[in-house]
């Protein structure tokens, strides 16, 4: 009698690989497992680092979407322009509540943390007024150059909507205006920025010793940074992405390396490697170029190559080689799939005489 075999979809099939091609596998997961490794503990020991600087050089169709992640990133909220003069004595300025509102929620947080004496009470209250006054004296005194800022942003916002020349000239002298846009924003915005964290320590002078053991009360800067829900680790915008980045990339590499949840972790990198393409798209129509110092690329670049490595390690399932998930399947997720029949058991059968 001759043995029926059922066909099985082309998805399912099982190959024998060589011990050689094994190796180099688990050689390809470990080295692209230690490259997000330390990419992850470079930024988590690094206090400085922030992911706003390479948002903020997206380029190609997807950079709207990334300069959004960054919060208020024209200046817009924070240099909101008061027309009818409602907060200056009917005089035209630029309001500042972006500021004077987050300081304001902060002397309050810091009032109820630390415990303000009645005298605390009464600098803290100070501390909040003298730093208004100069916020105002601020603004005030660069209220025109913001003024015109605003005017040379309307005008490119309506060139950019305007798609009836996309020349690489007309594309160098966009990106280059809008660099210089963002270049002065950057300068007023960074000076306001500076003086909320000066009034942040300035609030921290005042405390004592037995307060200042709690250890600093983090808030944010201004309201367009700040987050919709409360978390304990991050209190900004920018922060939640930092630490999603850090420690996502942390998390990925110490599993290629383990070989503990290859697929998931090698789909993650894939994941994130897809953003940075997304971010800095090597595509030659594409302005401006990569640096030469970083070599050439068209359509395919090293974090292509990267990503397509990943993609042969959720394939193959890299760590059942040399890793974690061997001793998972089988001594935890193969029981358990026999169990409930998802996974049957393997049968030799032999031709009947």
């Amino acid at each position: 009698m001759s043995q029926v075999l059922k066909s099985q979809p082309w998805w399912t099939k099982s190959y024998q690989i060589g011990l050689l091609a094994v190796v180099t596998i688990v050689l390809l997961r470990i080295s692209i497992g230690w490259h997000f490794l330390y990419e992850g503990i470079w930024k988590l020991v690094r206090p400085e680092f922030t992911s706003e600087y390479f948002l903020l050089q997206a380029k190609g169709p997807f950079a709207p979407l990334f300069y959004a992640m960054v919060p208020d990133v024209d200046g817009r909220e924070r240099l909101k322009i008061d027309i009818d003069g409602a907060k200056h004595g009917g005089r035209p300025g630029i309001s500042g509540e972006a500021y004077t509102v987050a300081w304001t929620n902060y002397r309050q947080r810091a009032a109820r943390y630390y415990g303000f004496s009645p005298e605390q009470e009464t600098q803290a209250d100070e501390l909040l007024a003298r730093y208004k006054a100069a916020l105002d004296t601020y603004l005030a005194e660069n209220y025109e150059a913001i003024k015109g800022y605003f005017v040379s942003l309307e005008a490119f916002k309506a060139r950019l909507k305007d798609r009836s020349n996309r020349a690489y000239h007309e594309k160098e002298r966009i990106w280059n205006e809008q660099q210089k846009l963002r270049g002065e924003v950057r300068q007023w915005l960074g000076d306001l920025d500076n003086l909320a964290r000066d009034f942040q320590a300035a609030l921290w002078d005042i405390l004592t010793p037995e307060q200042r053991a709690k250890g600093r009360l983090r808030g944010p800067l201004h309201t367009t940074e700040a987050l919709p829900f409360s978390l304990p680790f991050v209190t900004t915008r920018m922060e939640l992405i930092d630490f999603a980045v850090s420690w996502g990339l942390t998390a990925i590499g110490l599993c290629l390396i383990a070989g503990l949840f290859t697929r998931l972790a090698a789909l993650g990198g894939v994941a994130f490697l897809a953003f940075v393409l997304m971010v800095q798209p090597p595509w030659p129509t594409i302005y401006p170029p990569a640096p030469e110092v970083v070599g050439h690329a068209l359509i395919v670049d090293k974090n292509f190559v990267e990503l397509v490595g990943l993609l042969v390690l959720a394939a193959c399932g890299a760590g059942q080689w040399g890793g974690l998930d061997y001793l998972i399947y089988h001594g935890i997720g193969k029981p358990i799939l026999l169990k409930v029949g998802l996974l049957r058991p393997r049968v030799q059968l032999a031709e009947a005489a």
